[in-house]
């Protein structure tokens, strides 16, 4: 019989791998784990992969085949019973657009370096696992670190690696873009690029070689026909559909053809009452990267909100109207990275300075390119204009 993993060492081994959807680290040593309530309407297979994952792992999903709940609670136990392992840092499970919990990796003293040269055993460097004491729990995945020490104690042998890397994970620039697309609650498509200027089209695309130009996907694969109906008017309506155009100041779209698109940053329960419909041939700020730094401020000084970042785009009906996001046939959701990384950075610490570096979201900064810069330093290469793209149509 095979005995089941320790939770400990296949989590960070799950999160080294990048192959589940909002779980990765956010810094040295803190990871975030997906954490969407099942209840939601938006709450879809991919968003408890982690938690089936480890109900596989463990064996117990013999016992619960189809329970989600069960999958989830099962994760959590093992989870919390292993506080002197993993630290809750930041509870965002409630957050409406992105529910998740950061944890920090805790090393024991046990398993920090110990060794000298005169330890080392080449034999044993190289030996499996029956070198381990019984009961052993080496829970730092050997991916991450390339090194490994052993130590001589009491007349046996363990392996333990080194703490993981202090340096911090690679900042996004301001070009740096998540985009999903959305049929109903269904997710179609989800892609990071990094580009300058985005063409959202169906099927007709700009020759611009400067554009980088993503396709809304087809209707295959929904099985609602009244759906498929109605996404298809809406998407043979889209044709050139938008560009959107990042600038040093904020994210900006311009709309080519008839089809309407609202688009909002706001909280998408509450209808608006003036909800904002991008003109035709008319450059549109969706979000303002002042506002967006400012908000940042107030958050980490605990006197506001979190900032709003995330843009939602809906193709061909209303909104903000009070319905629910799910229950609209095309939406389109735009997360510049480089906002979500400083929001989580300022969330880790709280009204201290950010995560790894002396920066202080209190000093005054002229832009989000510049605090980038600051941070890390960011490349100056800059793309053509759009301005050739925009050619005078009539209004619709």
């Amino acid at each position: 019989i095979q005995c089941p993993p320790q939770f400990a060492s296949w989590l960070i081994k799950q999160v080294e791998t990048g192959q589940y959807s909002g779980l990765r680290y956010v810094g040295p040593n803190r990871f975030r784990v997906p954490w969407k309530h099942n209840s939601r309407k938006d709450c879809n297979d991919e968003d408890g992969k982690i938690f089936k994952a480890w109900a596989v792992a463990s064996g117990k999903i013999s016992d619960f085949p189809k329970d989600k709940a069960r999958w989830k609670t099962n994760f959590r136990c093992a989870l919390n019973n292993l506080h002197e392992r993993f630290k809750l840092i930041a509870d965002n499970s409630k957050n409406t657009d992105d529910p998740h919990k950061i944890y920090e990796i805790i090393i024991p003293e046990s398993l920090q370096m110990q060794s000298s040269q005169e330890d080392y055993d080449p034999d044993i460097y190289s030996s499996p696992t029956e070198y381990f004491p019984s009961g052993c729990d080496v829970f730092i995945v050997k991916k991450i670190f390339h090194s490994s020490t052993k130590v001589k104690h009491k007349n046996h042998y363990v392996l333990f690696f080194p703490a993981p890397p202090t340096h911090p994970p690679q900042v996004p620039t301001i070009n740096d873009l998540e985009i999903s697309i959305f049929y109903r609650k269904r997710e179609m498509l989800k892609t990071n690029v990094t580009c300058q200027h985005l063409q959202l089209h169906y099927p007709q695309e700009t020759q611009e070689p400067s554009v980088h130009a993503l396709c809304f996907p087809s209707t295959d694969g929904l099985t609602d026909h009244k759906q498929i109906h109605y996404t298809n008017r809406i998407l043979d309506s889209i044709q050139r559909g938008l560009t959107l155009k990042v600038q040093e100041d904020g994210i900006y779209a311009y709309r080519h053809d008839r089809c309407h698109v609202f688009a909002s940053t706001s909280d998408q329960t509450v209808a608006h009452p003036n909800p904002q419909k991008l003109p035709l041939n008319t450059m549109t700020q969706l979000l303002s990267f002042g506002n967006y730094l400012n908000e940042l401020k107030n958050f980490e000084d605990n006197s506001g909100r979190s900032p709003e970042y995330t843009i939602y785009m809906c193709f061909g009906e209303k909104f903000p109207d009070g319905k629910p996001l799910d229950r609209k046939l095309i939406v389109v959701k735009v997360v510049p990275l480089a906002c979500r990384y400083f929001h989580e950075q300022a969330q880790l610490k709280g009204a201290s300075s950010l995560h790894s570096s002396n920066i202080s979201l209190q000093t005054s900064y002229n832009s989000l390119m510049e605090l980038i810069n600051t941070y890390i330093g960011l490349p100056t290469a800059e793309e053509p204009d759009l301005t050739p793209l925009m050619t005078s149509q009539s209004q619709y």
